[in-house]
């Protein structure tokens, strides 16, 4: 089982079609805009690649929050936004990335996100 088929949400709710770690740091992956809110799923999108990047299959974490998310230009249906997501701190059970994505090279959002683990897995 991956972690993207791990997540508690699946499609309809899984906004990430792919995903690949490039170090302990560094996962990289896509959207596929195939909805009429992409702003609000390439939001999703970048924060399941950030839990791919420091969550495990049987773990989960939540979205706690999201700094200065910039979106030059919404993707349209049918679009393929490459993410990269970057862990930029971690303290006990929060995570604090950056992220951006791009359309055929030309970055058309960016912004920070913070996970939390559950309490219990901090220990």
């Amino acid at each position: 089982m991956t972690w993207l088929s791990s997540l508690p949400h699946q499609i309809p709710f899984r906004a990430a079609s792919t995903g690949r770690r490039i170090d302990d740091r560094t996962i990289e992956g896509t959207y596929l805009c195939a909805d009429d809110d992409p702003a609000l799923f390439l939001a999703e999108a970048m924060a399941q690649l950030a839990g791919g990047l420091v969550f495990e299959a049987a773990r989960h974490g939540w979205l706690s929050g999201i700094d200065d998310l910039v979106i030059d230009r919404a993707p349209a249906v049918g679009d393929i936004v490459h993410i990269a997501v970057r862990l930029d701190a971690e303290l006990g059970g929060l995570f604090r990335f950056s992220a951006r994505g791009s359309i055929d090279g030309v970055d058309i959002a960016r912004g920070r996100f913070t996970l939390a683990a559950p309490a219990h897995e901090n220990a």
